[in-house]
């Protein structure tokens, strides 16, 4: 497509009064994750402010950071502030209130600083900025990335022609979505306008409009929202830069890492600036010139962005506390800010066209299998309206499907429950509800139109609502808190049994547990054939294992009572978003940290995640004879070794795959390790003590007074004993020796068992489970998974 998108006018910008230098009485309205980050340590340490209120709807959170900082007001809502109490107020609630809640306090005289995005679209924007300007008060976006040293060295040198003409750009930037969010406001198009482009996209869009101008076209613009919002796209654009058309493109990511960059091509040079540096950006010379003496050859080199007669700020506070001076200043003197309503418009612009005529991505991983029988094609609604057609690859294997059917998924935003949603509503039409533990991990689960629902299973209240309407339940959840067992068991455990008996007391008809072939011991030790029949043994002390072992229990003892429940233990599961088989092995492998754990030439036993689904949908359809607490494991059921699983990636990827071969040690013995062993907590003490953090708390000590007054008096009264402390550290020779320290034990990836097969015979006789993906196929799709996702640089 082509989208022209001029600027359009607005009324002139007003000169704002000046007011007197003065403290100015500022609000923060909303006190979430950035407020509470970034915005209150400011704020309560800045001299040209005094933070009168904090608004919030959860009042008890506010009333808490309250008293942190002093803050002598707090109320729910803005419009319960008192008239004429607050000068100016900073907007740091989810985007959708983000227009309304700024107009309405420009309409009262008030000057406000907002987060990004401005608004949830172009309309509400422009209002905004006419809101400011009838009212003759400063309204600032949160952009602050702009005012950096850098970007600003950047568009110099663009500017100046430095390295000749621009030639076209790159900008891209993101990773696996991790915000700590207390709510899902930023995975619902209502409330938060869109996906990765409106929110990261939007500091993306405005820095490049920091470097190029005005008019814009939107050549292409593809996403992969599937009826819910975005988490990764791609935009195809055209800017302008010293009157000439200059066109390049954006990549930002919610689900993959992307690198946070911007490249710029000039004649003579590649331009780089990393959104992590403030003060420095990255020259990548096309010609032979400068040679670095020493190497003898033309390299990348760093340009220092130090402006004369600026201080360097000293941490991120001094660097996020620009956009405040800036703002402030404005107020005070009435001249324009530099990140006003005004200058935002243009990233505005563009977000919108981008979200008027979406295409889809091309993610071949996710339309596998997608039943294409019918139609070809399968279609499912756009970002804003209408229909996209998606091709799929191949008709699906046949299984029971139950249109219209409402399903709980818990664990939904998981590597598997993901994939079990995607599946579950793209092809056969259930209506999926989603419990969400982390609202930070549902960025790929929100790209689907499903029932999102914040919660977790540890209240029987919550979980009988959470069945309540549902014709069947497919757990996936377990506890997460690794290293505290209690929390662990509560979810995987005592959350089991909840949802059990939810479902059995709501007539659930079915209820699909996913377990783990973790239940039967350590892999590592494990050969032969694993069959249902083969004996439970989870290792001693595994939270994993033992947890879900217990989990299963107590799926047994309601299927007794008359719960309709199938259990799936399923083998190494592998494919897109792996983060265990895929992610962590194939980017050590790229950076040399890989070794074998035991024999690589033994069966892997891995499973592609698509073929893991079909049996939970098999599980689903199944007659009910055969779920009366059945077990089933699930593999792809070959020998593929684990030497053949990874050396097809490695040689696809050209990377090398010589791999060193690691035997782990014997255990230690108990009286060697015993608490109550002298020796142990001597052989500790002293592994401490001489470790480098030690002795740089040591030093930190001594510097630091009061607390450093009596240590250096004593080692200075008394010489023994500095010898004496010296000796212990082991420290007591003048000569000091350097040597690199070697690669620790933890820095290396582990790949490896005792080559055990996991059997699918019960799973093929009873479910008719018969793996969909092939080997072959399952490793391509992986494959285009790991270039995407740029695993390998």
């Amino acid at each position: 497509m082509v989208s022209e998108l001029a600027s359009s006018p607005l009324p002139g910008a007003a000169v704002h009064p000046a007011l007197p230098e003065a403290p100015l009485r500022l609000a923060l309205i909303g006190c979430g994750a950035i407020a509470e980050q970034m915005h209150l340590p400011v704020l309560a340490g800045h001299e040209g402010l005094k933070l009168a209120a904090l608004v919030d709807r959860d009042e008890k959170r506010a009333r808490k950071l309250a008293a942190g900082y002093g803050v002598a007001t707090v109320v729910r809502d803005a419009d319960d502030l008192p008239q004429d109490s607050i000068d100016a107020a900073i907007l740091a609630t989810p985007p959708f209130h983000h227009a309304p809640g700024a107009i309405g306090l420009m309409r009262r005289g008030i000057h406000v600083l907002v987060e990004k995005p401005m608004a949830l679209n172009l309309a509400e924007a422009e209002e905004m900025c006419r809101a400011s300007e009838e009212n003759g008060v400063v309204l600032a976006v949160g952009y602050f990335r702009r005012l950096f040293p850098s970007i600003r060295l950047l568009k110099g040198l663009m500017d100046a022609g430095s390295w000749g003409r621009v030639l076209s750009f790159t900008a891209e930037g993101g990773g696996m979505y991790n915000w700590p969010a207390a709510t899902l406001g930023n995975m619902c198009r209502d409330l938060a306008g869109g996906g990765v482009l409106i929110d990261f996209g939007s500091h993306v869009i405005d820095l490049l409009f920091a470097l190029f101008q005005e008019p814009a076209e939107v050549l292409e613009y593809r996403d992969n929202a599937l009826g819910g919002i975005e988490s990764d796209c791609t935009i195809d654009l055209r800017l302008q830069h010293a009157g000439e058309p200059i066109r390049g493109s954006v990549a930002l990511a919610r689900t993959r890492q992307l690198p946070t960059r911007i490249c710029v091509e000039c004649e003579r040079a590649m331009l780089e600036f990393l959104f992590t540096e403030r003060f420095r950006i990255r020259i990548h010379p096309r010609g032979d010139e400068p040679v670095d003496p020493l190497r003898g050859n033309c390299r990348a080199y760093w340009l220092n962005a130090a402006w004369d007669g600026e201080p360097e700020p000293e941490s991120w506070y001094d660097t996020f506390r620009l956009q405040i001076d800036d703002w402030l200043e404005a107020i005070q003197t009435g001249r324009e800010t530099a990140l006003s309503g005004r200058s935002a418009l243009a990233a505005a612009r563009v977000i919108d066209a981008c979200y008027q005529r979406p295409q889809p991505m091309s993610e071949p991983w996710v339309w596998e299998g997608i039943d294409q029988s019918v139609t070809g094609t399968l279609c499912v609604p756009s970002v804003t309206n209408g229909t996209r057609s998606v091709p799929t690859t191949y008709s699906a294997p046949p299984v029971t499907k139950t249109p219209k059917r409402k399903v709980l998924l818990t664990g939904a935003t998981g590597f598997i429950g993901s994939r079990v949603a995607e599946i579950m509503h793209l092809r056969d039409g259930w209506d999926v509800r989603a419990l969400i533990h982390n609202p930070g991990n549902a960025a790929r689960l929100a790209r689907l139109p499903v029932e999102m629902v914040q919660g977790d299973l540890k209240s029987a209240e919550a979980v009988k609502r959470l069945v309540d309407g549902c014709d069947a339940v497919v757990h996936c959840a377990v506890g997460t808190d690794w290293g505290q067992r209690k929390e662990i068991f509560k979810v995987t455990v005592d959350g089991t049994r909840r949802l059990a008996e939810a479902a059995l007391a709501a007539g659930v008809q079915r209820m699909v547990h996913l377990s783990t072939i973790s239940v039967y011991g350590d892999d590592s030790a494990m050969t032969g054939t694993i069959d249902e029949a083969t004996p439970v043994r989870p290792p001693r002390g595994s939270e994993y294992g033992e947890s879900k072992q217990q989990a299963e229990h107590a799926i047994q003892q309601v299927v007794q009572r008359g719960l309709s429940a199938i259990i799936l233990r399923p083998a190494r599961v592998y494919g897109p978003f792996s983060r265990i088989f895929i992610n962590r092995p194939i980017e050590a492998i790229a950076q040399g940290r890989f070794r074998w754990l035991g024999n690589p030439d033994v069966p892997a036993d891995m499973v592609y995640v698509d073929n893991v689904v079909d049996a939970i949908l098999r599980s689903l359809g199944a007659p009910a004879e055969a779920a009366r607490g059945d077990v089933f494991t699930i593999s792809d059921g070959d020998e593929l070794t684990w030497r053949q699983f990874y050396q097809f990636f490695a040689d696809a990827l050209a990377i090398p795959l010589d791999a060193p071969v690691y035997h782990r040690p014997p255990a230690a013995s108990a009286a060697g390790t015993a608490w109550w062993n002298p020796l142990a907590w001597l052989r500790a003490a002293k592994q401490v003590v001489k470790s480098a953090e030690f002795k740089s708390l040591g030093r930190r000590v001594l510097a630091t007074d009061p607390v450093g007054t009596l240590p250096r008096w004593a080692l200075a009264s008394f010489p023994s004993l500095e010898r004496l402390a010296r000796r212990i550290v082991g420290a007591d020779s003048s000569l000091a020796v350097y040597r690199r320290q070697a690669q620790a034990d933890s820095d290396w990836v582990e790949m490896g068992s005792g080559g055990a097969l996991v059997s699918i015979a019960k799973a093929r006789r009873i479910l008719g489970y018969d793996p969909p993906v092939k080997r072959e196929r399952a490793l391509e799709l992986t494959l285009d998974w790991i270039k995407h996702a740029r695993l390998v640089s």
